[in-house]
């Protein structure tokens, strides 16, 4: 089965913890995955998504100008660029998280979605599907050419 190497972006839009929320919400602007990877250094500190600014800024506590870290969420759960993709589903039928970021010995490599992580699984799915369909079509094609060889030229032959 495929790992998570396989379908992880390493175009991964991070942050240092001292940015503010504004800055967040531009890097999200211009990126397709609707979160943020709050970082020290290549460390993985925390995650901002979409609705994280949102609460922060409809809450009358928040400010465009609070810092990353203020928002974010912490510890994340992250995944290994190893990981099967079974493995990564379980997670994420237990953690309900749509984004997920790829770390390899604490660094942080790339970042994954429930989305592509679920899609692959159902390609992988379709293939074996059909490459069953097919063994199946082979198998019967080849019976009738038994049953063929057996039956329709044998009788043939018992005339002759």
């Amino acid at each position: 089965m495929a790992t998570i190497s396989g379908i992880m972006s390493a175009d991964v839009p991070k942050l240092k913890r001292d940015a503010s929320v504004s800055d967040a919400a531009k890097l999200m602007a211009n990126k397709p995955y609707g979160c943020v990877v709050v970082v020290d250094g290549n460390k993985p500190l925390g995650i901002i998504t979409e609705s994280d600014i949102l609460k922060n800024l409809i809450s009358r506590k928040g400010s465009s100008r609070d810092k990353a870290e203020k928002i974010m969420s912490s510890p994340i759960t992250s995944l290994s660029p190893g990981d099967k993709l079974e493995k990564a589903s379980k997670i994420i039928d237990t953690k309900h998280f749509r984004r997920y970021p790829v770390v390899d010995n604490g660094i942080l490599v790339g970042i994954v979605t429930e989305n592509s992580i679920v899609d692959t699984i159902n390609n992988n799915i379709k293939f074996h599907r059909n490459l069953q369909n097919t063994v199946l079509v082979i198998f019967v094609v080849f019976e009738l050419q038994v049953y063929c060889n057996l039956f329709c030229l044998g009788a043939g032959y018992d005339k002759g």
